[in-house]
């Protein structure tokens, strides 16, 4: 640097990026369900998949009369909430919450 101002130079150029936080993440993509049983009660099938780790939620839009939904959905969980070593996938659905 020159008295009085002027550029800071380093070895290595730097970026926006840089002046953040770096974040991580843990993806889980839901890609299809096949050949899921109908409701013996409804004799539907309107699932829709939940992923679940520790407190942390997501799921997917309900697939209307479909046993095998393809779905090509992923979700995002932060390091810093993870509070389970445990990724669970369910399949419910819509109608009454049956789980498979």
């Amino acid at each position: 640097m020159r008295g009085g101002g002027g550029w800071i130079s380093s070895e290595r150029a730097t970026s926006s990026y840089d002046l953040v936080e770096q974040m991580y993440y843990l993806y889980a993509r839901v890609v299809k369900a096949k050949d899921l049983p109908t409701n013996p009660v409804t004799g539907s099938c309107d699932p829709y998949i939940e992923v679940n780790l520790g407190n942390s939620k997501g799921k997917t839009q309900h697939f209307e009369k479909r046993t095998s939904p393809e779905c090509k959905q992923v979700f995002a969980f932060s390091k810093e909430k993870i509070q389970s070593s445990v990724l669970e996938v369910l399949v419910r659905d819509k109608r009454d919450g049956w789980q498979r």
